[in-house]
């Protein structure tokens, strides 16, 4: 199915979940928390994107499970990937960090294709469905491995022996993980990115999607400083987890449409 028509379906399907309450009141409480200076009448409109936009990524999905390889990789446009070739090439491998913005599962199959590297994908909460065996089939279709976010042995092999990971770092954390700033609130944040390259050095590469297109999508990479961080102390690993969290809560803000309002990232931060 071409992919003009799926994104209209999903867009309206979208919509249709966002008049019909589904989340709704996690949504725009979560808009309310994080931008408290827009009017309420914006933030139903940035709400309702914001459905229509996840719509979209769902029928995407279908897209990206049985497209030919080519149109996948020619639909994502890093725009400054030479630049950032050096790094990913490097003896320590590369943390590719990004958030459930746009299509998260375009940039892993197609940043992985641009630079003709697999990308070992950090995954948790793998459940034995058919949803999940669907998503399984289409990450992995082009040469893309997954690990277990619990499996720490097998994530610092895949970096020291110089591949790629890629995680997704603006999911919940739980109560006890280290709090930084997130839309003026200290939350709590997973630490593991900012642990996994104080103790390897490899870089981390903030993918940043900033426009859906009509063939896919654009983005650029945006390196997290951390030179001046030589070890995993409990101040470091705050410290370089606030750094990267900062690229993204700006990313939202540029592109408040195409983030994930509809999961509780305040969940563990008091009214």
């Amino acid at each position: 199915m071409m992919l003009w028509v799926l994104r209209g379906v999903g867009g309206a399907l979208g919509m249709l979940a966002f008049l019909f309450g589904i989340r709704s009141r996690v949504t725009l409480e979560n808009l309310a928390r994080a931008v408290p200076e827009k009017s309420t009448a914006n933030r139903w409109r940035i709400a309702a994107r914001s459905y229509s936009n996840i719509g979209t990524v769902f029928f995407e999905f279908l897209f990206l499970r049985f497209a030919p390889k080519p149109v996948i990789q020619k639909g994502l446009e890093i725009s400054n990937l030479d630049a950032f070739l050096p790094s990913i090439n490097g003896p320590n491998g590369a943390i590719l960090l990004s958030g459930h913005l746009g299509n998260w599962e375009w940039l892993a199959l197609g940043c992985a294709l641009l630079v003709g590297r697999p990308l070992d994908v950090i995954i948790k909460n793998q459940r034995a469905s058919r949803a999940e065996q669907f998503l399984v089939a289409m990450r992995t279709r082009f040469g893309n491995r997954m690990i277990d976010a619990g499996n720490v042995r097998a994530i610092f092999r895949a970096l020291r022996s110089g591949e790629l990971l890629a995680i997704l770092g603006d999911q919940a954390a739980s109560a006890e993980d280290v709090r930084v700033p997130f839309f003026g609130v200290e939350v709590p944040t997973l630490e593991g990115t900012a642990r996994l390259a104080l103790a390897t050095r490899s870089p981390i590469l903030f993918l940043q999607p900033y426009a859906r297109t009509r063939r896919g999508y654009r983005a650029r990479f945006i390196e997290v400083p951390f030179s001046d961080l030589l070890d995993a102390t409990p101040a470091n690993v705050r410290e370089l987890t606030a750094r990267h969290t900062a690229i993204l809560e700006q990313t939202i803000r540029e592109k408040p449409e195409l983030w994930l309002w509809q999961h509780r990232r305040w969940k563990h931060v008091n009214p």
